[in-house]
């Protein structure tokens, strides 16, 4: 019988123990950033999302084509590849954190071997030692029981930070989509750039060798022939650099292929630079923007496991609950192992209870608080900048279209005023300076226009991105 004294202070012991967790610190979840935004754009200018552009913008824009260079990006870049099988492992953590929730089961076989030597026994035979033989089997089952969740907070953090993981794997390949469009276009309006480059080249020369005859003739002074040999010399000098910057184009599309730093690639390419479609109209608010963005939703899901994160940190200042046990059997002979008089069985059981650790749990506390803290302050910026971006885009779309039109019109004038220059020249009635000037502006007109047709094309891209519109369809 259990004295009245021991009980009592058995009682006291055990009483510490399970209160001691009472005093863990009281659930602060930081409360999510929720944003003001207005119901329209600024520019005043959005994006119909009734299409959601099921087949993809890089057919309406390039084609099939430039559908078939990111197809190919997506399945040859080896960053998106290191990505994918980054994110692989990152769902593995999961699996392996949901199977602490089930029982572990484990079996055994062990044996052993030992000699005793006897001192001071008068054994028969003289003998002075003895071995003896000891055989186990069993089956050892162990399991903590989830008492408060904890276990399963730490399965689905990993499953919000691999949920998180995937969102960014598609920012990646919206990115690489971006990337690879891009130069697709740099290197389209890089060949345009050159052919006309090459005509310019063409022209000053021609130029050339009619004021070097004059010059023969005596009807053009030295000055004359000085200022077309300047100009044709310049216009071949661009040339070359056009071509340089072409070739480096060429080389970094396909190492975002994959494929070698070449300057011969698989696809052919247009070299010319196709109108854009027109885009649709609609009342549509910026808060659609944000449920399309992968890296938006990237955030959320980051901010939501740093939430499980903190309910982990404080309820490790609850007591846990493990057993372990199962049937087994031992013998001194191997053999008798799975005879059933040698069977045994057992069943342990554990709690523990953290009383003092010198502050660290608190400590974990506070900073699985402050991670959660940084998580949604990292998703408002996430935001901001996602509506900054379209902002930005939307207002650009107005605006280069404008300067386009602008441009083609001074292209235009340029021309006629270069052809109208040239024949006073001819007559004699203007100097060489002019018509070479004026020229060299024809030629810089239309590259100019032929830059701004790029732009255009680079700022359509990103405002696909900006929205999260995917460059292929679905199944892709």
């Amino acid at each position: 019988m259990i004295q009245p004294t021991l009980f009592i202070k058995r009682s006291i012991v055990l009483g510490i123990i399970l209160l001691s967790g009472c005093f863990a610190p009281k659930q602060q979840q930081v409360a999510k950033s929720e944003l003001s935004y207005p119901q329209n754009w600024e520019s005043n200018l959005t994006i119909s999302e009734d299409r959601n552009f099921t087949q993809g913008w890089a057919t309406s824009l390039g084609g099939e084509v430039l559908h078939n260079i990111i197809e190919d990006s997506w399945s040859g870049n080896p960053s998106l590849t290191a990505m994918t099988e980054r994110l692989i492992a990152q769902g593995e953590q999961a699996t392996i954190l949901g199977a602490n929730l089930l029982p572990t089961a484990q079996a055994e076989v062990t044996g052993s071997r030992s000699k005793r030597n006897l001192i001071g026994f008068n054994l028969p035979n003289g003998s002075t030692s003895f071995t003896s033989n000891s055989f186990t089997s069993g089956l050892n089952i162990s399991w903590e029981l989830d008492l408060w969740g904890k276990i399963a907070d730490a399965r689905d953090s990993a499953e919000k930070r691999f949920q998180a993981g995937s969102l960014d794997l598609e920012a990646a390949k919206l990115s690489l989509s971006g990337q690879v469009s891009k130069v697709w276009y740099e290197i389209i309006e890089g060949s345009e750039q050159l052919t006309l480059a090459n005509q310019s080249a063409t022209s000053f020369a021609q130029n050339e060798i009619f004021v070097k005859e004059r010059f023969s003739k005596g009807l053009a002074n030295a000055l004359e022939q000085n200022l077309a040999q300047s100009g044709t010399a310049s216009a071949r000098a661009r040339a070359l650099s056009l071509n340089r910057q072409l070739n480096l184009s060429k080389r970094r599309l396909n190492v975002l292929l994959g494929n070698y730093p070449s300057v011969n690639l698989d696809h052919n390419y247009s070299t010319k630079l196709t109108p854009l479609p027109e885009l649709d109209y609609s009342l549509e608010s910026p808060s659609t923007a944000l449920t399309q963005r992968p890296d938006v939703q990237a955030a959320e899901k980051n901010a939501e496991a740093s939430g499980l994160d903190l309910s982990i940190a404080r309820k490790n200042f609850f007591p846990s609950l493990s057993v372990s046990g199962g049937p087994g059997s031992r013998s001194d002979e191997f053999e008798n192992l799975l005879d059933k008089n040698f069977q045994t069985w057992g069943l342990n059981g554990s709690f523990s209870q953290p009383i003092f650790n010198g502050g660290r749990l608190r400590a974990a506390q506070r900073q699985a608080k402050a991670m959660q803290a940084a998580a949604w302050a990292e998703y408002r910026k996430t935001a901001l900048e996602a509506f900054t971006e379209l902002e930005n885009l939307l207002s650009a779309e107005q605006n280069l279209a404008q300067e386009e039109a602008f441009l083609q019109q001074a292209a235009h004038s340029a021309e006629k005023a270069s052809t109208l220059s040239w024949e006073r020249y001819q007559r004699g009635v203007e100097g060489i300076f002019n018509a070479l000037e004026n020229q060299r502006r024809a030629f810089e007109a239309q590259s100019r226009a032929l830059l701004i047709r790029k732009q255009r094309i680079h700022n359509r891209i990103d405002l696909h991105l900006a929205l999260g519109q995917s460059p292929l369809p679905p199944s892709l």
